[in-house]
C-alpha cells in the first residue's frame, strides 16, 4: 500500500493540503496580530480607567473591591507581589503612566500594570477566550478535518484514475508470458490514451515477430528437410549394388547438387543473420560498379548462354564508395534471379547511370510479370510466389539484396514492364565527397 501511486497521491495531497494550511494560518496570524493587540490593549487601558476613577471618587474602597467591581470577563487583575522580580522592573514604568503595557508571543499575550491606592497590579488578558483566537481554533480544525477528509476521497476516486496503469500492468505481465494477443482497453484521457495506444502497437508488433520468427524456423526446417531427404534417399540407393554406372552417376550428381543447395541456404541465413544485426557499413572502399557487373555477367556466363539469352548491356562509368563484396552480392543475385525466370532466347537488359544525387541500376528480364500482390511482398525472408517457383531458390537472396541496400540508404524496387517483362531497380546515394 506505501509504494501505489495511489498512496503517493493521497499523501502528496495531504502534505500540499497541510502546507497550504500552514501558510493561510500563518498569513492570517500577521494580519490579525496587530487587530488582536491593540483590542486587548484598550479592554486593559479601559479597566485600568475605571479603577482609576473609582479610586479617585470613592476613598473609603480597598484595593480588592476596587479590583471585583471593575474586573471583566475579559481580563485577570491580580496584585502584584512586593520584592519580587517583576515587581521592580514594572515599578518606575507604573508610577509614571496610567497603565503600562507589555505584548509577548507570536499568539499575542497582553499584560498591562498599573498601580492603586499605592499598590501594584497585574492585568492579564485572557486571549484564549477572545472571540478571535476562538475564531481561529475552530478554522485550524476545521482545516484539518478537510485535510483528512480530503485525502480519503483522493485515495478513492484515484482507483479511477490509475485503472489504466494497472491495465498496462496487467496487460504487461500477459505479454511477459508469452500472450501476444492480450489488448489494453482505450482511454479517453490524453496522456494515458496515448501511452495505452503505443502500448498495443508494440504488442501487434511484438505478435508479429513472433509469427515471423515462427515462419522462420518452419521455412528454414522445410528447406533444409527438403535436400536432406534427397541425399538421404539417393545415399540409400548407392548401396545397391546393381546400379549402373549411369545411374551411380546420377544419383551421386543429385547429391552433390542437394549438398550445394544446403550450403548454399546456411552461407545465406548466417550472411542474412549478419546483416540483420549490422546497422553501418564498416568496410567501405572506392571500385566501379560498372566493371563489378561485368565481372558478374561474365561469371554468370555459362546461366544465360546455357538458355540462349541475349544481353543488351549500358553501362556508364561511375564509382560508388562502399563496400565492395556486398555490392556483388546485390548484382549477382538480381541477375542470377533474371536468369533463372527469363525464358530461352529471352532477353536481360542492365542499364547503369548517374545523376548529380543518385546512382540508378535498372535490371530487367522478358519473364513473366508478377502479380501486385506477390511484389509486396517479394522482398521478404523466405517468400517465393507461387509453389511453383519452390526449386528455384530458397527465398533469401531478395531479402539479402533489400537489407544490403538499406545499409547502403538506398532503395530497392520492382515493376512490371509495359512491353513486358520485369525490371528490378536499385538506386543508391551518391556523394561527391566520398568519390575523392
Amino acid at each position: 500500500m506505501k509504494t501505489s501511486l495511489q498512496f503517493k497521491l493521497a499523501l502528496m495531497f495531504f502534505g500540499v493540503m497541510l502546507l497550504s494550511a500552514l501558510i493561510s494560518v500563518g498569513a492570517l496570524l500577521v494580519i490579525l496580530r496587530p487587530v488582536l493587540i491593540n483590542n486587548l490593549e484598550s479592554g486593559l487601558i479601559t479597566i485600568t480607567n475605571s479603577m482609576k476613577q473609582l479610586e479617585a471618587k470613592r476613598m473609603d474602597l480597598t484595593v480588592e473591591e476596587i479590583i471585583s467591581i471593575c474586573s471583566t470577563g475579559n481580563a485577570e487583575v491580580t496584585v502584584l507581589e512586593q520584592k519580587s522580580g517583576e515587581y521592580y522592573r514594572v515599578m518606575i514604568d507604573a508610577s509614571e503612566s496610567s497603565c503600562y503595557i507589555e505584548v509577548d508571543g507570536i499568539i499575542p499575550k497582553v499584560t498591562g500594570y498599573t498601580v492603586i491606592n499605592g499598590t501594584y497590579l497585574k492585568m492579564s488578558s485572557l486571549a484564549t477566550e477572545n472571540v478571535y483566537w476562538v475564531a481561529m481554533f475552530i478554522l485550524i480544525i476545521t482545516l484539518i478535518v478537510c485535510i483528512i477528509i480530503g485525502s480519503l476521497l483522493t485515495m478513492f476516486f484515484s482507483r479511477r484514475v490509475f485503472k489504466p496503469i494497472r491495465d498496462l500492468s496487467n496487460a504487461t505481465n500477459m505479454v511477459a508470458r508469452g500472450m501476444f494477443s492480450v489488448r489494453v482497453p482505450p482511454s479517453k484521457d490524453r496522456e494515458y490514451g496515448k501511452l495505452i495506444n503505443n502500448f498495443n502497437r508494440m504488442i501487434e508488433e511484438l505478435a508479429g515477430i513472433e509469427t515471423l520468427r515462427g515462419d522462420f524456423i518452419s521455412n528454414v526446417s522445410h528447406e533444409f528437410k527438403t535436400p536432406l531427404a534427397s541425399v538421404q534417399g539417393f545415399a540409400k540407393l548407392l548401396q545397391d549394388e546393381e546400379l549402373s554406372d549411369e545411374e551411380r552417376r546420377e544419383y551421386t550428381q543429385i547429391i552433390i547438387n542437394e549438398t550445394g543447395r544446403l550450403s548454399k541456404l546456411t552461407s545465406d541465413i548466417l550472411r542474412l543473420s549478419k546483416l540483420e544485426n549490422q546497422t553501418t557499413i564498416v568496410n567501405r572502399s572506392r571500385f566501379s560498379i560498372d566493371e563489378q557487373i561485368r565481372r558478374i555477367l561474365l561469371v554468370l556466363e555459362p546461366e544465360w548462354t546455357k538458355k540462349n539469352i541475349e544481353l543488351d548491356i549500358d553501362l556508364d562509368d561511375v564509382y560508388y564508395f562502399g563496400d565492395e563484396e556486398l555490392m556483388a552480392q546485390i548484382w549477382q543475385n538480381i541477375i542470377n534471379n533474371a536468369i533463372k525466370f527469363t525464358p530461352e532466347n529471352g532477353e536481360i537488359k542492365v542499364r547503369l547511370f548517374r545523376s548529380d544525387k543518385s546512382i540508378t541500376a535498372r535490371i530487367s528480364d522478358s519473364g513473366p510479370a508478377i502479380p501486385k500482390e506477390v511484389s509486396e511482398h517479394i522482398f521478404d525472408k523466405f517468400y517465393q510466389g507461387d509453389n511453383s517457383r519452390k526449386t528455384e531458390g530458397n527465398g533469401l537472396g531478395l531479402a539479402l539484396v533489400k537489407r544490403i541496400v538499406d545499409l547502403c540508404g538506398g532503395k530497392i524496387y520492382v515493376e512490371n514492364l509495359y512491353e513486358g517483362g520485369v525490371c528490378f531497380v536499385v538506386e543508391l546515394p551518391y556523394v561527391v565527397s566520398d568519390m575523392r
